[in-house]
């Protein structure tokens, strides 16, 4: 892990290793593979911050027969949200009658999570959960609690391990937070 990385001017610090974060993946995935038992769910990643999670999550999840789709929202801007969620890539798989497994790097405001429940709602699937790596509940502007939860954090922007920002360093392997 490096000690700082520089992105446009900001410094951020190590936040979470990698071996913290594959520990909480694969209790996650055990929780899912627990509570889908049977079932055949459908895995939905939220692009682009959730790719790299998403990965980890359901290879470790082991359900083989669980199809993969991708959908992308976007309400982040630099450093902060916009408030507006906006849909760039939508579902093209029917979900009805499936049991869908929501995969989000963040919950912040909770209002994309919300935005994405209620659009999925409409499409007629047995059941939605949602996963999330981070989840920020003291940012909650909805009060939106995920069914699974990597780690909760405090409103601190943070980096690496698929999220970003503006683009850059979602390659980094451990997390890193905002240096105050």
């Amino acid at each position: 892990m490096e000690d700082k990385v520089i992105v446009d001017g900001l410094t951020f610090v190590p936040y979470l290793t990698r071996d913290e974060i594959k520990t909480q993946v694969e209790r996650v995935a055990a929780e899912i593979r627990r509570d889908l038992e049977g079932k055949n769910p459908m895995f939905l990643c939220v692009l682009n911050g959730a790719f790299i999670f998403a990965a980890d999550l359901i290879r470790e999840a082991g359900l083989n027969n669980a199809p993969v789709s991708f959908v992308r929202y976007k309400s982040y801007q630099g450093l902060t949200t916009s408030g507006e969620v906006k849909q760039i890539v939508g579902l093209s798989e029917s979900v009805d009658g499936k049991d869908i497994v929501i995969i989000e790097d963040i919950v912040d405001t909770g209002l994309t999570a919300v935005q994405m429940i209620s659009d999925l709602k409409k499409l007629n699937p047995r059941s939605v959960r949602f996963a999330t790596l981070l989840h920020k509940p003291e940012s909650s502007k909805t009060g939106f609690q995920p069914d699974y939860v990597a780690f909760t954090i405090p409103p601190k922007f943070i980096i690496g391990y698929g999220l970003d920002l503006d683009g850059k360093v979602r390659n980094l392997k451990d997390i890193y937070v905002v240096k105050d």
